[in-house]
């Protein structure tokens, strides 16, 4: 005969279960564009540009510690404080070194790497997929007053080696680090606004990505 103690243990169990099975891993920052650090307005449009550099920031977000797999989250935010509809695609971000093009990196890249990190229940693997795939930035058409926000993921950049860093700090240029360059087109009247350069800081220690 099972005693009530050992059963109310079983029931807390499943419940508890229950409980961590139901909660988001993915939880992106609900702040609005212009309280960012790096935010810039034109055209009564303000964009932010959030790069999660910080590998315990990063896994208490995306559940996993994708820092170590060499991957960087950039949070794009967008909010329109104008009176015009905007379009904003994945195409419009350019991530670039130099002259080097950084391509963000396919979905199932991620969640590879993501699910390599954790022990995934039965199911859990496509609440996972879900939950990505609803922060990962999307065309989108943005209203006026409304703010839109989605996550892009890219490698990180390959450290320079002794003998290229010693040359970069003979260079005179000192605005060779990476960047991402933004556009949204105007629906109204088709016109594009691009939006200087935002500067990126990168992880100070990450994982070497390899597909």
């Amino acid at each position: 005969m099972t005693s009530p103690i050992r059963t109310l243990i079983a029931l807390l169990a499943v419940v508890l279960s229950a409980c961590a099975g139901s909660q988001r891993v993915v939880q992106l920052p609900q702040y609005g564009a212009d309280i960012y650090p790096q935010a810039q307005t034109l055209a009564g449009v303000t964009i932010a540009v959030d790069e999660m550099n910080n590998a315990e920031r990063v896994e208490r977000v995306f559940g996993a510690d994708l820092i170590r797999e060499g991957i960087l989250p950039v949070t794009v935010v967008v909010s329109n404080f104008g009176k015009q509809r905007l379009r904003l695609k994945p195409s419009d971000i350019l991530f670039y070194q130099g002259k080097e093009v950084i391509d963000p990196l396919p979905m199932e890249v991620v969640m590879a790497a993501a699910k390599r990190q954790k022990q995934l229940r039965a199911g859990s693997g496509q609440e996972l997929d879900k939950n990505y795939g609803d922060a990962v930035l999307k065309e989108k058409a943005i209203d006026p007053n409304q703010t839109y926000r989605g996550v892009m993921f890219f490698a990180v950049p390959a450290a320079k080696r002794g003998l290229d860093r010693f040359f970069a700090s003979l260079s005179i240029s000192t605005d060779d680090g990476p960047k991402i360059r933004i556009g949204m087109t105007n629906l109204e009247s088709g016109e594009r606004v691009l939006f200087a350069p935002f500067s990126v800081k990168l992880p100070e220690s990450a994982g070497a990505f390899s597909y």
